[in-house]
């Protein structure tokens, strides 16, 4: 794989990218150019822990229960912050019992719609507080979780042509604060983040030297979307492991994104 600082490899994105415009604010097009004939969003996965027996205990109340007492300047520091904060939900424990649950389900059982507009916000809001229970461990942000990125790739190998796919870091996702970019073949995107130094998430962008998908996991969102074929999409559609919903580059994806307008 080969590591380079030139970002020329990205220039289509950068410019083929929606003009920022009060309609195209947070939505797909300002990720992924709106040249594509089908988009998909891949959610990020969701666990229960079993481990935890209390329903109703939440993230923030077992942080404030269980933080440790300090003196001084210090203490009161940590005091304001965690006075003004709330801790939305954390990850496992090396203890954790951990069983996956869909999106769907949650939205099920939290009478919420299961909809292109759903994100991590949408769970949230309904929260009281807007802490999570914490018996749910939530999405991550920026990254697949390895079971899921092997997935996507299984599916991208058989839309994607033989020759090189190129993997762009955003500044925010490498350790030095600087965009970097890939050059390798497609299985190499598993080798992201672990085994490659200097990064820190999935790639924000990847896409094979023909541009015919694009793929990208942005920092801080909890889901991963994906522009491609009709074909392309379907299959994703039709995995077994990975969650996914259509979206369309008009499609809202900001933490706002299931609100309703106000009227009048």
């Amino acid at each position: 794989m080969q590591r380079f600082t030139d970002l020329s490899e990205i220039d289509w994105i950068k410019h083929g990218i929606a003009k920022a415009s009060p309609e195209t604010l947070g939505t797909v097009s300002r990720l992924i150019p709106p040249i594509y004939p089908a988009y998909v969003k891949i959610f990020h996965p969701l666990y229960e822990d079993l481990t935890v027996e209390d329903m109703q205990l939440t993230w923030h109340e077992h942080a404030m229960r269980f933080s440790q007492p300090t003196s001084g300047e210090q203490q009161d520091l940590e005091a304001t912050i965690l006075s003004s904060s709330t801790m939305v939900y954390g990850g496992p424990t090396p203890d954790s019992q951990l069983i996956p649950l869909r999106w769907r389900a949650l939205c099920s059982a939290l009478r919420i719609p299961y909809a292109p507009t759903l994100s991590v916000w949408s769970f949230t809001r309904h929260f009281g507080g807007g802490s999570w229970p914490k018996r749910l461990i939530g999405p991550d942000e920026g990254t697949l979780a390895p079971i899921e990125r092997d997935a996507l790739i299984s599916v991208l190998r058989r839309h994607t042509p033989a020759g090189p796919c190129f993997f762009h870091f955003w500044l925010l996702a490498t350790e030095d604060m600087e965009d970097l970019v890939f050059r390798g073949t497609l299985d190499e995107a598993a080798a992201f983040p672990d085994d490659v130094p200097g990064v820190r998430l999935t790639p924000t962008h990847w896409f094979p030297e023909d541009r015919s998908w694009l793929v990208c996991s942005d920092y801080d969102l909890t889901f991963t979307l994906v522009g491609g074929s009709e074909s392309l999409v379907q299959d994703l559609m039709d995995s077994q492991v990975l969650e996914c919903v259509r979206v369309h580059p008009g499609t809202r994806i900001d933490s706002h994104a299931d609100v309703p307008e106000p009227s009048g």
